[in-house]
């Protein structure tokens, strides 16, 4: 019986895995949205139209989230005239406004987005990073940038943020 059951909650897991990866499929189009932003005012998936979009998805106290936001700071930089910078959390305004006089985050922060996070995106994965054309389709989703060892210190650490290039550079030239 042990058995049945497990089998169960493996197959209902999987499969609520599979319909949230399907829901960001590489080639689909991002889903709308207004969404509120940290100074209060909203912004509205309409209003990206025609420009390249990098989101992270994130939450204050996610350790692999804070551990890529200095090399996102990096890419955000690299690229700030030519790729719009969102992050999108479920965290309120005071978290994030907390959060932000210990780190820098140089993207535009979007917040109180749980029903948005869970509903439309369906997603588990923290963090999470999306780019989207300017024609709004998913380019990429990649759940955050992975770790290697590094040679000297043996610590882990997060690849560069040129890792994004390639596919930043992708969706610019489309």
């Amino acid at each position: 019986m042990k058995t049945i059951i497990g089998l169960t909650l493996l197959l209902s897991l999987s499969s609520n895995a599979q319909q949230s990866e399907n829901l960001l499929k590489l080639g689909s189009e991002f889903p709308n949205f207004e969404l509120e932003e940290l100074n209060g005012s909203k912004l509205s998936s309409s209003s990206l139209t025609g420009k390249v979009v990098f989101i992270n998805l994130w939450f204050t106290s996610c350790v692999p989230c804070i551990e890529e936001m200095p090399e996102l700071n990096k890419l955000a930089e690299a690229y700030k005239d030519k790729v719009e910078f969102l992050s999108i959390t479920f965290d309120d305004v005071e978290k994030v406004e907390t959060f932000l006089k210990s780190r820098d985050f140089g993207f535009r922060h979007l917040v109180n987005a749980s029903g948005f996070l869970k509903n439309e995106l369906q997603n588990k994965s923290y963090p999470r990073n999306i780019i989207i054309t300017r024609k709004g389709e998913i380019a990429l989703v990649n759940d955050g940038l992975p770790f290697t060892r590094d040679e000297v210190t043996g610590e882990m650490k997060p690849l560069p943020y040129t890792y994004f290039g390639k596919s930043l550079d992708k969706a610019l030239s489309e």
